[in-house]
């Protein structure tokens, strides 16, 4: 399997709707989708563990009654829920998964609902017209996980920061962690009506596991606050560069200028209520 092949061989065995087949002669579509993280960063306890792909159904018209529901808009699950409906193996968290692993299940999942092609607009950086862009989804490269956890089973990594020279070990977030530093945010916010959001020092704090050996949440919290600017970016770097995932950019020329652009595909509402 090519890095931007999204989809492969349906399994034998899978199971199907036995009324749309019996009955209308069709089947849903099962698709299996590429996890970046190779399943290695998932305990050995978890059905994720080594899994290389994960398969889903095609979207229907049950999902689209999801991406519609008030209620999960409200809550902010309405993605968990759609990838909840989606994915065949009901035994799998959506929120447990790291980030860069949903964003390659929503790709996909939006491929078997309208298709590759994704219609979005993107100013030029050169001289600021707004650019309608027309993106093949399927096109879109996987960054694959390329360096090791400190054990197997386990999203522990590794990074030495250059300033202060401490060894620090750090995880790739989970829409959980994500949920959890939304959840502190608001709470700071009502309490301490801060002008300042914390979105640099929260995405660290909630990345890193110790801190030289040091694990106390309080420490690691202390030393985040007043690490050198410097070893943040690194820290901040290194993680993203290493991130597993799909690379959510698109090269396009603007149309007026014809200056050559890169910019990055935003997951909107368009993403899975595609206009045209």
């Amino acid at each position: 399997m090519s890095d931007s092949e999204l989809f492969g061989a349906v399994p034998k065995g899978m199971p199907k709707n036995d009324i749309m087949k019996n009955d209308f002669g069709w089947e849903v579509p099962i698709e299996s989708i590429p996890l970046p993280s190779k399943g290695v960063v998932y305990s050995p306890d978890s059905t994720l563990y080594n899994r290389e792909t994960l398969h889903v159904k095609a979207m229907t018209a049950h999902e689209e009654d999801i991406l519609a529901s008030q209620a999960y808009i409200k809550e902010g699950t309405v993605l968990t829920e759609l990838i909840k409906s989606c994915v065949t193996d009901k035994t799998i968290d959506a929120d447990d998964l790291i980030n860069g692993d949903r964003v390659a299940l929503m790709v996909g999942i939006r491929i078997t609902g309208y298709g590759p092609e994704y219609k979005a607009s993107a100013s030029c950086e050169s001289c600021g017209k707004r650019n309608n862009i027309t993106a093949d989804l399927s096109a879109l490269p996987i960054t694959r996980l390329n360096i090791k956890p400190i054990q197997d089973g386990q999203n522990e990594f590794e990074f030495e920061l250059p300033v202060t020279k401490k060894t620090v070990t750090f995880k790739f977030l989970t829409n959980n962690d994500d949920k959890e530093r939304a959840t502190i945010a608001k709470n700071q916010s009502k309490i301490l009506n801060k002008k300042v959001d914390k979105n640099v020092t929260s995405f660290i704090e909630h990345s890193l596991l110790s801190v030289d050996g040091k694990t106390d949440r309080l420490k690691i919290r202390h030393f985040v606050m007043n690490m050198p600017a410097f070893d943040s970016r690194a820290l901040r770097q290194y993680i993203s560069e290493n991130e597993p995932g799909i690379e959510m950019r698109w090269n396009f020329e603007c149309v007026d200028c014809r200056a050559e652009n890169d910019t990055n595909l935003p997951i909107t509402a368009e993403f899975f209520w595609p206009s045209k």
